[in-house]
């Protein structure tokens, strides 16, 4: 059986920790403090780092048609890859439906284990910071994705707030790093 432990708060940054689980002891630090906060009711994504906001970007999340919505709650990072091919037949929705879709993504940032990512979506710009239009990850432009995927890493906070999607339950592995 392993272990698994996690705060009940983000800590600060650059916090010395450690940790002595019978006698195993193991110690690191943590860098700066980096959350993404997506906002549904202003379709901001606000990035602060150490409290301070750094950067704020247009977005757009998931669509209420064909139940879409991106539900609300505090994500984690945990992993990334400069293109993706997303294709809703993984999912059982063919390609060729009304909601179908095979798409290669750019600077791609996975935030839970059912496919959805913060990424480049350039054919959304027009949308973003006004509509929703995806089917549940968060777009934004490809200067921003850019960034967001050259900052962010595994374990960094994206919290979604304000969204109609309800709270996030799914148990997909990943709930182990969900408040």
């Amino acid at each position: 059986m392993t272990p698994a432990w996690w705060p009940l708060s983000f800590w600060p940054a650059h916090t010395a920790v450690t940790v002595d689980a019978g006698g195993t002891v193991s110690s690191f630090q943590t860098g700066d403090t980096l959350i993404a906060t997506a906002d549904d009711s202003t379709h901001q994504l606000t990035i602060t780092r150490n409290g301070v906001v750094e950067k704020t970007f247009p977005m757009s999340m998931g669509m209420t048609a064909g139940g879409h919505q991106t539900p609300n709650g505090t994500y984690y990072v945990q992993d990334k890859k400069a293109s993706v091919v997303m294709d809703s037949s993984t999912y059982g929705v063919p390609v060729n439906s009304t909601y179908g879709y095979k798409v290669t993504v750019e600077d791609a940032v996975r935030f839970d284990n059912v496919g959805d990512y913060v990424h480049s979506a350039p054919w959304s710009v027009d949308d973003q910071g006004k509509r929703d239009v995806s089917h549940g990850c968060i777009n934004i432009s490809p200067t921003n994705a850019k960034w967001f995927f050259d900052n962010f890493g595994p374990g960094d906070p994206i919290v979604v707030k304000n969204s109609t999607g309800g709270d996030y339950k799914k148990n997909d592995g990943s709930a182990d790093w969900m408040n």
